[in-house]
């Protein structure tokens, strides 16, 4: 059962492009994001003659440069598959979309409705990943930002080695089957575990004792982990716990979770850098996107933006009336 804590992960989702779905098409596999790059990404160095044409498909020409802008937009996945399969496939395929576009446009497939809204989408999501993309390069983390956040932080950047305890919750209502326990009963294993370890039971006793496959994960060796990738609540108990002393027992969503501290351990600036790096550069990007949002003044009809209403919960099956007796 992996390790409860939280991830800071900041990423914007964008819509996928003719060339993701040409790749898709190419090596059957999912479309891609839209690579980070922008659109004026260098073509590669083996590029000799970009305006020479290498296909022909009805009236239109293509030519190297056409091709190689798909080959450096590719995620790494679909590049090395090219390159162990050579461009045939990727021609192939350009051919036919080709093909289909021509057949398209001859039956005036793009002045219908449906295709000028999708257009329009295409067209809004490939200039808010420019923009995005303009914003995260702005967003750049200078090093004497990074010293300093490491400076004023450096507590809270520490280590924590610490033997955590999960117990799985079982929703209400859950189908059969389902891994977990009932959150009373889990609460209660919590408790009876967190008593054990108080009372300086050997861990590896412990385990064995409660620890069962799926439901019951106990740390028998303690691990390094970093205080501030911890909930908020236990991030806040690790700091004022000292070393050998047990947590309360955390109800989060899908388990009820405690620890016990075992030593803490002050980090080293090239350990947490590219963390902090990617804090402030998040929070750069997260302060500019809030800035345009107030600028545009975001009007929400709250009526159709309502949450939805809870779920009544099933009615109760109907007992049948018993069989009057037979008449005599």
């Amino acid at each position: 059962m992996a390790f409860i804590g939280v991830r800071k992960v900041g990423e914007f989702i964008g819509g996928a492009i003719l060339i993701g779905l040409l790749a898709g098409v190419v090596y059957g596999q999912t479309p891609q994001k839209p690579p980070a790059k922008p659109a004026s990404a260098p073509l590669p160095a083996s590029a000799a003659n970009l305006d020479k044409v290498v296909m022909k498909v009805g009236g239109e020409n293509v030519t190297q440069a056409d091709l190689d802008f798909i080959i450096v937009t590719m995620n790494p996945q679909d590049k090395r598959a090219l390159a162990t399969q050579g461009r045939k496939a990727l021609g192939d395929n350009y051919a036919t979309m080709l093909v289909l576009e021509q057949h398209a446009l001859a039956e005036h497939l793009d002045s219908s409705p449906a295709f000028v809204r999708q257009l329009s989408m295409q067209r809004r999501q490939l200039l808010a990943q420019a923009a995005y993309s303009e914003i995260t390069r702005q967003a750049a983390v200078t090093p004497e930002e990074t010293n300093q956040y490491f400076t004023t932080h450096t507590e809270e950047l520490g280590q924590i080695k610490l033997r955590q305890v999960v117990v799985r919750k079982r929703a209400e209502g859950a189908p059969e089957g389902t891994k977990g326990l009932p959150l009373a009963e889990a609460k209660t294993r919590a408790e009876d575990i967190r008593k054990a370890m108080l009372a300086g039971a050997d861990p590896k006793k412990v385990a064995e004792q409660f620890q069962v496959p799926d439901v019951v994960s106990i740390d028998v060796e303690p691990r390094d982990v970093g205080r501030d990738t911890l909930p908020a609540d236990m991030q806040k108990a690790a700091a004022t716990l000292k070393d050998g002393e047990v947590s309360e027992v955390f109800d989060l969503p899908q388990v009820v979770v405690f620890f016990q501290v075992v030593g803490h351990r002050p980090s080293e600036l090239k350990e947490v850098s590219a963390q902090i790096e990617n804090s402030l550069r998040q929070k750069k990007i997260e302060a500019a996107l809030e800035g345009l949002k107030k600028e545009a003044h975001i009007w929400t009809d709250d009526a159709y933006f309502a949450p939805p209403a809870p779920t009544p919960p099933e009615a109760a099956p109907k007992t049948p009336p018993a069989s009057p007796p037979a008449k005599p």
